[in-house]
């Protein structure tokens, strides 16, 4: 019999009931004394946790901060929700966030589109608090990237476990079972909820956009990546070694990108 994600035992169960996680954590650095702030939105199924690979490649004085989406960590009881309440999510977090320094919302992969739909709402809210959008390891979203979806329709297991894996979400030693159980459910839900999403620049980013792509991430060629250049008042472009999976594999790659653009958001 074939499984699917949505059979008992392999969908994650949520309580409705459940007490909201903190969603953020602050990973080193003062806030009240930073130079910077950095809020990480990660890609799809990442927890906050992730954003320590980041930490021993930061400058002493920058403030990290990793947004906890629902469904992850202290959150897993929480439904995930659909992007506008993940943007919703990340802009509470960015106003929420402690000290005064300038924010640069860095989005990676998936958490690039709820990242700019985030930096968008705040425009509005809370103008002026936000100095940057970093989106990383992410196409243009003025046009589909492939001719097939990212994601096979329907819930077969063994059809989402390999579109998944092929993205390099999960790595190679966690075992398939371990995986259908603990992963999935919350990467494809993660990624459904910006597959389809398209948008042309308007409303043009106020504050500056930087866009940072692998050389040899076969998802974000130059072609791919060129469309964004209007989503923002002033963009720039950065191509770094590397692949899809800049936050895991290059992190010191990442974080030098950032840090040789600090100009564009001054």
């Amino acid at each position: 019999m074939t499984e699917r994600i949505g059979d008992p035992g392999v969908r994650r169960q949520r309580s409705e009931t459940a007490v909201a996680g903190k969603p953020y954590v602050l990973i080193g650095g003062d806030p009240d004394t930073a130079a910077w702030r950095v809020l990480l939105v990660p890609h799809s199924g990442a927890g906050a946790a992730n954003a320590r690979v980041l930490s021993p490649h930061l400058p002493p004085d920058w403030q990290l901060a990793a947004a906890r989406l629902p469904g992850r960590e202290s959150r897993i009881r929480e439904p995930v929700g659909d992007l506008g309440t993940l943007a919703a999510d990340v802009a509470a977090t960015a106003r929420a966030l402690p000290g005064t320094a300038p924010l640069l919302v860095v989005g990676v992969c998936a958490g690039a589109v709820i990242a700019l739909e985030a930096v968008r709402a705040l425009q509005d809210s809370a103008p002026g608090l936000v100095a940057g959008l970093v989106t990383v390891s992410y196409w243009s979203v003025d046009r589909p990237p492939h001719t097939t979806r990212l994601l096979p329709d329907g819930d077969d297991t063994a059809e989402l476990m390999a579109a998944v894996r092929g993205f390099g979400y999960v790595p190679e030693h966690v075992a398939d079972d371990d995986m259908a159980h603990t992963y999935l459910p919350l990467i494809v839900a993660d990624m459904r909820a910006v597959q389809d999403y398209r948008s042309g620049p308007e409303p043009v980013l106020t504050s500056a956009l930087l866009v940072i792509s692998g050389e040899d991430d076969p998802l974000c060629p130059p072609e791919r990546v060129a469309g964004w250049a209007p989503f923002a008042k002033r963009t720039r472009q950065a191509r770094v070694p590397g692949g899809h999976m800049l936050l895991v594999e290059r992190p010191a790659e990442l974080v030098g990108a950032i840090k040789a653009n600090l100009d564009h958001f001054r």
